[in-house]
This record gives C-alpha cells, sequence and structure tokens, in this order.
C-alpha cells in the first residue's frame, strides 16, 4: 500500500520564491505596458462617451429644433422631383429616430395656391446609400393615427380622421401598402398606387362651382345625420391613377354594415360593389336587407359624359319606409298593410352639362293588400318624369267585384295637375285622408250597403296639395245610408273646390218618393244653396241629411203621406252660429195628412197647401189651403227659435168645420155635434200655456150643442125619467172669447134652439179644465117678446170640467 506524503507550506513558498527572482529583469517594460494599455482604454471610453453626447445632442436638437433649412430644402426638392409639391413647417426625427415632416401641406400645382390637403406628421424612411450616390432617397411615408384635412372651398374641408397610413415612394410611384382611417361614419381600408407623371390641369373655383359643392357638401352631411348606426360603416377596396390625368383613375370598392338606421328605417344587411373606371362609377351590386323584403340597386356615373343611370328593384314594405316618403303623403302609408309584398322597379336616367335631361321611369305592382281596413287585390301604378312633367298612363285598382282606373299628369314646368279617374264598385273609404277633411267628413257619415259607387272624376290644380284641387264629373251610388237616412240612389254631375261642393242636377230616390234640384254646400262656412229643389220623400226621415238643425225645424211637421216640396233658399248647419244665415223657402202640397203637436194635442191638418219661411231662427208658416177638422183652414203661423223660451203668435180661421171632431180632439167631448165657423189671433210661448194671449170668434150650427132646460129644476126633474123630456136642443152658438192667463173669457156666448137660447158669460181655465160660467136660459121669436116676462125661464151657475159640468139653478 502507497502513502502519499502531505506536503509541507514551506515548500511551496520557496518554489514561488525562486519563480519571483527569476523574472526581475523584466518588471519595468511590463509595467509601461500595463499603463499604456490602461490609458488607451480610457482615452477610448472617453471618445465613445463623447461622441454619444455629441449624437445625443444633435438628437435632441433634431428632434425639438429640426434639421437645417439646407436639409428641410434637400427634401422639398427631393419630392418636387417626384411630382410632389409640400411645404412644411419643420423637419425632425421622432423617438425612433425616423425622420418627421411636422405640419405638411400638400398643393395641388407649383404655384402653391391651391390646397389639396394638410397632415400634422408625416414619418419618411430615408435610403442613406442612396443619397451618397445620388439617387432618390426617400423611400417611404407613414402617417400613424393623423387628421388630415382636405379642402373643398374656400367654405368647407373634409376632415379624415385616425389615418394610419403607409407608403412606399419607388422611382415615379407612390405604392399605398394600407390607409386606414374614417371620414364622416365611414371606416375605410383601402391599398393602391398613385403614378406621378406630372401635375393635373388646374383651374380656380368659379364662385358657381363653390356654391355647387357647398350645396352638395351640406346634403351629404345632411343625409349622413339621418344615418344611426352601431359600428361605422366598412369600405374597403383597391386604386390606381394617374396623377396627371385623375379622371382616368380606376379603383374597386366594397362598402357593407349590419344593422343600422336610416331616417328610422331598420336595415338588417348593407352591401355595396363599386367599380371606377375610365371616368365612369359603376355600381355593379348595392343591397339593402330590410325586415320584410329588400332594396336591389345598380347604375353607373358617367364624369366624362355628364350623364348617370341607375336601376333598382325593391320588394321592401312600404310601412317601413314611410320616414324617406315626403311628409304630404306620409299619411297614405299608414292604413296599408301588404300579405304579399309590393314590388318597385324602375330605371332613372340624367344628363348634366350642356344637354340637361332627367328621366325617370317606375312601375308598381301590389297583390294582397288592404288600405283603410279594405281589402284590395292589385294595383298597377307605372310612373314617368321626364324632369318637367310626371305621367302615369295607366292606373289600375282591383277590388273583389269593383276596379278603379285612370291616368294622372303633373306638368311641374307650369305647375299644373291633371287626373282623369273612373272608378266602379270601389269603397271610396279607401281615399280617407287624401281629398280632405271635408271628403272625410262625407265618408264618416256614409255607410255602403251593397252596391258601390260608380264615379267618372276629372281633376285639375295649380299644386300638387288635394286640398287645392278641383274635382268634378259623375256620381252614381245605390243603396247606401248617408247621416243615418237610408237612400235607394243619388247621381248628379259634381263640382268640388275651395271647399265647397255644387251638385247641379242632384237626383235622390228613397223607397217612397224622390228629390231632385241644385245643391251647393260649403263645408268650411257650413252653409247650403239649394234651388229649385222639388221632393216627393218623408220629410222628417229625410231631414238629418241637411244636418241636425234642419231636422229640428221640420220635426213638429209630421206627414201621413210624403208631401211635395218645393225649396230655395239657404240653409246654416252650424248649430253654434248665433246669427244663422239661413234664409229658406219651402212650398208645401199635400194630399194627406199633416199631424201637428199643439200643447200636447195632436191637430190633423188635411191636404195642406202653403209656405214655410224661415230666416235666420224667424219662422213663417203660411197655409193658404188646407181642411183641419172637415172644415177649410186658412192662417198664418210666426216664431223665434233661437230663443230657450220660443215665442209665436198666430192668425187662421176655419170655415164649415166638424164640431164634434174638434171638441172630441181637443177636450175629448162626444156629446156635441154640427159645423162651425171659427178665427182667433193669439200668442205665447211655446210649452207654457199661461204665456197664451189673444181673441177669436167662433160660430156653431145644425148639429147638438147642449140640452137646455128651459123649465129649470123642473126640467131636470121630468127629464131623469124621460131623457130629455123638458130639455130643448140646440143646434147654434156663437161668442166672442180672449184668451188670457191660461183662460178663455167670453161674455157674450149664446146657444139657441129653435124656440129657446141661453146667454152665457164666464171663463174657462183651460190648463186645469175648469169651468166657471153662467148661463141664463130665454125663449125666442114672438113667444119670447109676447111672454117676456116670463122669458127668463132658468139660470145657472156651472162648473167642472168642460166635457161634464155641473150645473146648478139661480132663478126660476
Amino acid at each position: 500500500m502507497h502513502v502519499q506524503k502531505k506536503t509541507s507550506k514551506s515548500h511551496f513558498l520557496t518554489k514561488k520564491e525562486k519563480q519571483s527572482s527569476a523574472i526581475i529583469p523584466y518588471s519595468f517594460s511590463n509595467s509601461f505596458y500595463c499603463f499604456l494599455c490602461s490609458f488607451l482604454k480610457k482615452l477610448f471610453f472617453s471618445f465613445i462617451l463623447s461622441l454619444l453626447g455629441i449624437i445625443l445632442g444633435i438628437f435632441l436638437y433634431l428632434r425639438f429644433f429640426g434639421f437645417p433649412p439646407q436639409v428641410k430644402q434637400l427634401v422639398l426638392s427631393e419630392l418636387e422631383s417626384r411630382g410632389i409639391i409640400i411645404s412644411l413647417d419643420k423637419l425632425s426625427i421622432d423617438s425612433r429616430g425616423k425622420l418627421v415632416a411636422n405640419r405638411v401641406v400638400v398643393f395641388r400645382s407649383k404655384d402653391k395656391q391651391s390646397i389639396w390637403l394638410q397632415v400634422d406628421k408625416v414619418h419618411l424612411t430615408v435610403g442613406w446609400y442612396s443619397w451618397f450616390r445620388g439617387d432618390p432617397f426617400i423611400q417611404s411615408a407613414v402617417v400613424s393615427n393623423a387628421t388630415i384635412a382636405i379642402p373643398l372651398t374656400p367654405h368647407n374641408e373634409m376632415e379624415i380622421h385616425q389615418v394610419n397610413a403607409s407608403v412606399n415612394l419607388v422611382a415615379n410611384e407612390i405604392e399605398v401598402k394600407k390607409a386606414k382611417g374614417r371620414v364622416l361614419n365611414v371606416n375605410f381600408d383601402l391599398k393602391g398606387k398613385i403614378v406621378v407623371d406630372g401635375l393635373p390641369l388646374f383651374k380656380p373655383q368659379t364662385e358657381e362651382q363653390i356654391q355647387f359643392i357647398d350645396s352638395l357638401w351640406n346634403k351629404v352631411l345632411s343625409t349622413l345625420d339621418l344615418l344611426e348606426t352601431q359600428k361605422p360603416l366598412q369600405l374597403e377596396g383597391n386604386f390606381s391613377l394617374n396623377t396627371k390625368d385623375p379622371e382616368n383613375a380606376t379603383a374597386s370598392f366594397q362598402i357593407y354594415s349590419k344593422k343600422f338606421w336610416f331616417k328610422d328605417i331598420p336595415i338588417e344587411n348593407a352591401f355595396a360593389q363599386l367599380k371606377l373606371a375610365g371616368g365612369a362609377l359603376k355600381c355593379e351590386e348595392l343591397t339593402l336587407e330590410l325586415s320584410r323584403g329588400q332594396i336591389s340597386v345598380w347604375g353607373e356615373v358617367d364624369f366624362k359624359g355628364s350623364s348617370s343611370f341607375i336601376e333598382f328593384l325593391s320588394s321592401a314594405d312600404l310601412a317601413l319606409m314611410k320616414s324617406i316618403i315626403p311628409q304630404n303623403f306620409q299619411f297614405l302609408i299608414d292604413g296599408l298593410k301588404f300579405t304579399d309584398l309590393p314590388t318597385f322597379s324602375g330605371r332613372f336616367t340624367t344628363k348634366w352639362g350642356i344637354q340637361k335631361m332627367t328621366n325617370l321611369v317606375v312601375d308598381t305592382h301590389c297583390h294582397n293588400f288592404s288600405y283603410q281596413g279594405q281589402t284590395l287585390e292589385e294595383l298597377s301604378l307605372p310612373v314617368a318624369y321626364d324632369g318637367k312633367k310626371l305621367f302615369v298612363p295607366e292606373l289600375k285598382l282591383k277590388m273583389k267585384d269593383g276596379l278603379l282606373s285612370g291616368e294622372i299628369l303633373w306638368d311641374n314646368q307650369n305647375a299644373n295637375f291633371w287626373a282623369k279617374i273612373n272608378s266602379h264598385q270601389v269603397n271610396p273609404k279607401i281615399f280617407k285622408k287624401i281629398f280632405g277633411v271635408e271628403f272625410d267628413r262625407i265618408l264618416d257619415v256614409t255607410d255602403f250597403k251593397k252596391d258601390l259607387p260608380i264615379v267618372n272624376l276629372e281633376i285639375r290644380g295649380n299644386s300638387l296639395d288635394p286640398r287645392q284641387w278641383t274635382y268634378s264629373g259623375h256620381y252614381l251610388l245605390k243603396d247606401f245610408v248617408y247621416q243615418g237616412v237610408f237612400i235607394k240612389s243619388a247621381e248628379s254631375d259634381f263640382n268640388f273646390s275651395n271647399h265647397e261642393l255644387f251638385l247641379p242636377n242632384l237626383h235622390v230616390s228613397r223607397p217612397e218618393g224622390t228629390v231632385s234640384g241644385t245643391v251647393r254646400h260649403n263645408f268650411q262656412k257650413k252653409l247650403v244653396w239649394i234651388t229649385g229643389l222639388c221632393s216627393s220623400v218623408n220629410v222628417i226621415e229625410s231631414a238629418p241629411a241637411l244636418g241636425n238643425a234642419f231636422f229640428s225645424y221640420v220635426k213638429p211637421y209630421r206627414f201621413h203621406s210624403p208631401p211635395f216640396l218645393k225649396v230655395n233658399g239657404v240653409v246654416d248647419l252650424d248649430q253654434y252660429s248665433k246669427e244663422p244665415r239661413t234664409d229658406l223657402h219651402i212650398e208645401v202640397d199635400s194630399d194627406s195628412v199633416m199631424d201637428l203637436d199643439i200643447f200636447k194635442v195632436t191637430f190633423p191638418l188635411t191636404k195642406p197647401k202653403g209656405e214655410i219661411f224661415l230666416r235666420g231662427r224667424e219662422l213663417t208658416v203660411k197655409v193658404h189651403k188646407g181642411f183641419l177638422f172637415d172644415g177649410q183652414i186658412q192662417g198664418v203661423y210666426e216664431s223665434s227659435l233661437w230663443k230657450k223660451n220660443i215665442p209665436f203668435k198666430t192668425q187662421f180661421h176655419i170655415n164649415n168645420g166638424d164640431f164634434h171632431k174638434a171638441m172630441h180632439t181637443i177636450f175629448n167631448n162626444n156629446k156635441v155635434s154640427g159645423r162651425f165657423n171659427f178665427q182667433t189671433t193669439f200668442g205665447g210661448y211655446l210649452g207654457n200655456l199661461y204665456s197664451l194671449q189673444g181673441y177669436g170668434k167662433i160660430e156653431i150650427h145644425d148639429g147638438y150643442i147642449m140640452s137646455i132646460p128651459f123649465l129649470g129644476v123642473i126640467s131636470k126633474a121630468l127629464s131623469s125619467k124621460d131623457t130629455d123630456f123638458a130639455m130643448a136642443k140646440a143646434d147654434e152658438a156663437s161668442a166672442h172669447f180672449n184668451i188670457k192667463d191660461g183662460f178663455i173669457f167670453t161674455r157674450d156666448l149664446k146657444i139657441s134652439s129653435f124656440t129657446f137660447s141661453v146667454l152665457g158669460s164666464g171663463k174657462y181655465n183651460f190648463v186645469k179644465d175648469d169651468l166657471d160660467m153662467d148661463m141664463k136660459v130665454r125663449m125666442r121669436g114672438p113667444m119670447g117678446y109676447l111672454f117676456y116676462p116670463l122669458s127668463e125661464l132658468s139660470e145657472h151657475h156651472g162648473t167642472g170640467k168642460l166635457a161634464s159640468p155641473v150645473w146648478k139653478s139661480k132663478v126660476f
């Protein structure tokens, strides 16, 4: 076994000393070398630090103060040599050391009089090796989160925000690698190239051009204000243009968006494919998808040829499109409901410049829809417009059993509207809210039972406002109800304008008779003019057709069968008018009975012939001929209808009337008979019997008035066993009377038989049916003179009801 010995410390020390003693002759040179190396090292680091300080100083100077004007001019010259005319405020570097051009202005021409665009900062990439060789040294430019302003006119500019763009400058081309940003409500992402081969010819804007561009720009802004989006519209595409001839640029774009609103129209999806080539912008496809239906558009705008055309096809529900329709016609959409979606197709062509032209052709078809609650089968509406005239050559509207057809012309240049409409069995209520409130009011109070109107209509006007149109034509209506009045048929020519309906030859038929004449109705003034109107219809049943006021005028006169009336004058239908302008004359000729209620008593007037005058609220009724209680009657009745308590006055006379019928009708007295003559003048307030005041005279003959008890009490006792024994039957009577405070007063009542007479005086309360009268029985003729002392046989006092008074003897 081998054991290794441990080396002592002293051994190592000895060895080290030996080595040190061996290099002692070379120590000076070694020290000098070390010193030199250390010095050089410090000098190198000091140089590096100084160089870095210089570089940092230059960097800071260039960053904050920019390059000297010579370098700035070098860059401007470089860009100008490439056809890019700019000015810049300062040329500096950014934190990464890249070249930055501050407040850059790009001009349209070398004279720098017209600005094309302005940018706050542009980062430039420089190829230093190319600079040393004398070649173009600016290789690329970058814009980050910048705002670019493009002046349009001295008054307006277009701002592009959040611009991030990168371009390469290669030879005479500008390659746009990317250009992203936002202009108005559109996010764009573009690529392309610009060939720089000179500056385009630029002419200063004329005042007319400035006004046109300002107007167009304001329309663009106002249109985009109507656009509400959850996200901006997206535009993607590429382009290529030549600076010398930008009109021949080519481009291809796509625009798309989802879920946005235009004037409250909800659009689910939108997509557009646009191409620019040869100075023409083509819309290869534009599709708008709505919740019901869609709209497709394609077309072209030829800027060189100063022309354009747009073709479209729509199956959109019109109810969703209400907000883009002119406000005057929006009400037409309210009543529309589509089972099958409508289709619209058309083409719009226009030219501008020297030869101006506008042409629009639209074809509309609707099937299975309803309007104002009316079911419609088909609508065909072709429209042609040439910029001056709008023409609808063939309008067709089909219902289940009806057809409406016509043609329409609007001459915009001469402000002239014309239409011709033929309607057969079409419910006119579908036109509600179209022709004004007066027409709507007529429709509201009209119900059609079976047959619908036949109307031939011509419309003329000087505007597109239906309220200012003039309507004329002919109509025929059958089996309808107007204001609660059933009418079998109505036919007339008509003219409607200025709130006034004129019917020159109205003919109306009801089951019981006809009405014919001329009627003019002013709905605004609430007046009806009637000329030569002849009627044989039921007056009361038909009166509501002329309004409640007219109904109240004729309500008291109830004919058993329709009278013949001839009417002329004016009727004021305004029931709130303080001074009605009514001035009406009615001639009445009837072969039947007219019942007239006076103080709860019905008076049957037979075969009345007379006149009725109504002026304001003053009513006058003149009876020229007629029969009341089988006697001929003539008289005048006047009343004022404007007061709450209606005052009246009347005077009339009856010749050879039936006394029995009169007493039965008025007092329910069936015991009397005879013929009578009657005349009276009285007045008062309708409904107030106490208000009556007047006078009159009555004569009765050839009948039975009463039994005269010529022996007084003895006569009554004897007649109790033998009826009418000791009684003289009176067959004549006469009296003058006065009416006042609910009483009829008389002082000369005389009731006579052949040999006896009764002289009476007293009063009768016709309100309470209470008699209070004194009567004396006298002998008549020679016997009365001969036996004068005995001529006054008895005196009686009567009380009680007129039909059965109680007589008590006063003198025998």
